[in-house]
């Protein structure tokens, strides 16, 4: 059996592990009304730091199996990690050969998904209930902001323009050699963060944890680099971002901050992700044209555009996001220049 699916090339698997995901996600929606009897006992909303998706009281035979789970999830993961590292060195040499670390991650992953979706439907409550939301918010940020100085060798810093310092190759290798644990523990803890409720914010946010549950299983095999796939991953967080968003400002009468999301994130699509795409200066130039006839539209009155307020503009709300993801690279690629400019 194993033999057999060693013979599957990594481009199969990836479209397997994309199918599973979008029909394991519609799994979560379609199970999500049997969910109703905790539903109904969540307090209401209480701001930006109240996580809703808990339940009132916590339970702690509940707490203990969800952490169990969690670290069986996680340290099982880290484990075919370092596996990997020490078996898999010359895996470039054969990107197209789907080797043993994928298999046991992309089974793993899948047997977890499954455990989690019983012990929702069992106990509901997730890692929040012990945990603060900032820090399952927080994990995709550090993983967002180390992936630009992953790729800042293919496509720049920001409209192409690499960063010599402090993003030289020595602090890049160390990124390479440590991201995929940071990036797993980021991804696993997400994952057991939330229950698995059918709520369009949560279903919208599982959907993307498991395609970047994809990328983390076909590690060590070309998949893992081609650069469409790492910007739909990237760029995809702004639609999960947007949904979350609206939900919350329609159901939760929270501030209306979706265009925040969304041109915050689209400028990283505009001025720095599209730059891996092979794509000509004219087709770059037209994109960008249409983000700025995009910002037009949101901050002009109506009935033409969408008339929100100018304060907001003039606050540069649509850079927050990139100086948030800007900046923490380069916070985080300084200490290590410094390190090794000393060695």
């Amino acid at each position: 059996m194993v033999q057999a699916l060693k013979r599957v090339s990594p481009s199969r698997a990836w479209v397997a592990a994309v199918t599973f995901s979008v029909f394991f996600t519609a799994v979560i929606w379609v199970t999500g009304p049997d969910l109703q009897r905790f539903l109904v006992t969540l307090l209401p909303d209480q701001g930006a730091s109240w996580y809703y998706w808990k339940l009132p009281v916590r339970d702690s035979t509940t707490m203990t199996v969800v952490w169990a789970l969690y670290l069986g999830h996680q340290v099982s993961v880290w484990a075919a990690i370092r596996w990997a590292e020490v078996n898999l060195r010359d895996w470039r040499k054969s990107p197209d050969t789907l080797n043993r670390y994928s298999l046991a991650v992309l089974g793993v992953n899948a047997v977890f998904m499954v455990l989690h979706l019983v012990q929702t439907h069992l106990w509901f409550d997730g890692l929040a209930q012990d945990a603060p939301i900032f820090t399952s918010q927080g994990s995709v940020i550090v993983m967002l902001s180390v992936t630009i100085i992953l790729e800042n060798r293919r496509r720049g810093f920001i409209l192409g323009r690499k960063l010599e310092r402090p993003f030289t190759p020595g602090v890049v290798a160390f990124f390479r050699r440590t991201h995929m644990y940071v990036f797993s523990w980021a991804l696993v803890y997400t994952f057991w963060f939330h229950p698995m409720a059918y709520d369009p914010q949560l279903v919208s946010g599982f959907l993307y944890m498991f395609l970047l549950f994809t990328q983390m299983s076909l590690a060590f095999t070309g998949v893992h680099l081609r650069r469409w796939w790492i910007v739909l991953l990237e760029s995809y967080v702004a639609i999960h971002a947007v949904i979350v968003a609206v939900y919350n400002t329609a159901f939760f009468n929270s501030a209306d901050m979706w265009p925040m999301f969304f041109t915050g994130f689209a400028f990283m699509f505009v001025f720095t992700y599209i730059y891996a795409l092979d794509l000509g200066g004219k087709t770059r130039l037209a994109v960008a044209a249409a983000y700025a006839a995009t910002l037009a539209w949101i901050y002009s009155p109506g009935p033409i555009g969408l008339g929100r307020e100018l304060a907001k503009l003039t606050r540069l709300e649509f850079l927050w996001i990139p100086i948030i993801l800007y900046g923490l690279a380069l916070a985080f690629a300084a200490p290590i220049y410094l390190v090794k400019r000393r060695g």
